[in-house]
């Protein structure tokens, strides 16, 4: 019996609680009855309220249950009971299964570790978790990720469903066989005479050869000439206004060649609104030099999505 066990006439007493002679019964001297009341059938027979075991009743404070060892978890608990998975100790605090060093809630299914709790369950850190397991969940403050065992996975956000975004191609333009040439000593717009092969967009003009990209995005522009003179200068130039004097602003991309017979390839980025910005190509020959062949491979003009 415990020490503080004590004898009130023909009753022994022990705080709030009367033994009757079979069962220790809630009650007391002044008739008030103590807090909180246990449920019925608590405590076992014979035992006071600071019982200690695996039937500790949940509603006694502070109530120590034992510690159960496994992989997943006791059946039954009751608040304050303790259980070891090999990785963390948790506590049952009447609902759930805590991690007693990180306050993170414990799955009955397991996992776990001395950073955290393992599958099911959301370690919150600005640092990785000590001893992942397999299942593990961490959020970063910007990212969830998922241990598969090895490494860490992003999850979300900016993770998306399905494949990993990739740059698309939205538009293509080539020349029918046979030579197209511009003029000499003149900023000339590219004669591209073909039909696109790609336009998932519908952003090109074939009248205007301008390309109006209709979703707003960032885009890579490229385009290809054959200095067929001396000197050739080719540039890709947005929202331009029929002419690209005093435009340095608006070129996307420009490149020159001085060898006869060397391709001009020139690429770039640009932010296009998807409404009213377009772009074009716009090549120059020196006087004298001969012409810029625009020819059917490779293609003339293309341009690309960036994811």
């Amino acid at each position: 019996m415990n020490s503080l066990v004590r004898s009130t006439g023909s009753q022994l007493v022990d705080g709030n609680w009367i033994w009757d002679g079979q069962n220790w019964v809630c009650g007391s001297a002044d008739g008030v009855p103590p807090f909180p009341c246990p449920p019925p059938g608590f405590p076992p027979p014979g035992c006071p309220p600071w019982f200690s075991g695996a039937n500790s009743p949940p509603w006694y404070p502070g109530a120590n249950a034992g510690v159960s060892f496994g992989t997943t978890a006791p059946p039954n608990p009751v608040r304050g009971h303790f259980w070891w998975n090999g990785f963390a100790l948790a506590l049952f605090d009447g609902a759930v299964w805590v991690n007693t060093a990180t306050g993170a809630i414990v799955p009955p299914t397991g996992g776990g570790g001395s950073g955290g709790s393992g599958q099911g369950s959301v370690v919150i850190s600005t640092t990785p978790p000590g001893n992942p397991v397999a299942g593990m969940q961490w959020w970063d403050g910007t990212a969830l990720r998922v241990y598969d065992g090895v490494q860490w996975n992003i999850v979300g956000p900016g993770a998306a469903a399905g494949p990993v975004p990739t740059t698309t191609k939205v538009f293509q333009v080539s020349n029918p066989p046979g030579y197209v040439t511009t003029g000499a000593a003149a900023w000339t717009v590219l004669p591209i005479t073909g039909e696109p092969t790609v336009d998932t967009l519908l952003g090109w003009n074939a009248t205007t050869k301008q390309y109006r990209p209709t979703r707003a995005g960032v885009y890579s522009f490229s385009s290809t000439v054959w200095n067929g003179g001396t000197y050739t200068v080719l540039q890709i130039v947005r929202n331009d206004q029929g002419t690209i004097v005093a435009q340095a602003s608006d070129i996307v991309a420009v490149g020159e060649s001085a060898t006869p017979g060397e391709y001009v390839n020139i690429n770039n980025l640009a932010v296009m609104n998807g409404t009213t910005d377009f772009v074009r190509v716009w090549a120059y020959a020196a006087a004298g030099s001969g012409n810029v062949w625009v020819q059917p491979v490779p293609p003339a003009f293309m341009a690309w999505l960036m994811p």
